[in-house]
């Protein structure tokens, strides 16, 4: 039996266009690609998205999505068109980029409270560090998880790959582009 393709949306949270998280979110792409998936990415960076000003407007009046007027709203019907959320950011400060963070509160008009959610769908992180220590990812991982559990998301898995800072750093750090292709291939 065939498996139904599904709609992949990365969001690829680096400031540098073909840096190492954006590297790792290609070969996961790849592999999506080759198994019949539809993957679509957007570079967060280049888009105007304004932070949540916490107006609540959103929970006042359930039929409306965020008030906010800026690029969210070519966001939103990709979100809830894609099947798997694939988040690729370098780590800043012991957590994800400020891009994905402003998507991910963003967010709070499409939380499992309302009828126009993201429950169900299959969410990935792909993360990269200068910072060798495997304990630097710790507060990305948890950020990671709880927003993912908290908006009814199945995690898939996830590639941390420390010790990268030079932009293709990632190519030479052994087997970390396998690492992502191989997810890209349980889908």
């Amino acid at each position: 039996m065939r498996k139904r393709s599904k709609q992949i949306l990365i969001l690829l949270g680096s400031p540098r266009e073909d840096g190492n998280s954006t590297r790792l979110a290609f070969a996961f792409a790849d592999a999506a690609s080759r198994n019949g998936h539809a993957v679509r990415s957007i570079r967060l960076p280049a888009l105007d998205v304004a932070p949540c000003d916490g107006c609540r407007q959103c929970w006042a009046k359930a039929s409306q999505p965020c008030v906010i007027r800026d690029d969210m709203d070519s966001v939103y019907p990709l979100l809830r068109a894609a099947d798997v959320l694939v988040f690729a950011t370098p780590l800043h400060f012991y957590t994800w980029s400020a891009p994905i963070k402003t998507l991910t509160d963003r967010l709070v008009c499409l939380t499992p409270q309302f009828k126009r959610n993201l429950k169900g769908k299959t969410s990935v992180l792909l993360a990269t560090a200068a910072d060798e220590r495997p304990a630097a990812f710790a507060g990305l991982t948890a950020t990671y998880r709880l927003v993912a559990d908290y908006m009814g998301w199945k995690r898939l898995g996830e590639v941390r790959i420390g010790g990268l800072a030079a932009e293709d750093d990632v190519s030479r750090a052994g087997r970390a582009l396998a690492r992502a292709d191989a997810l890209g291939s349980r889908l």
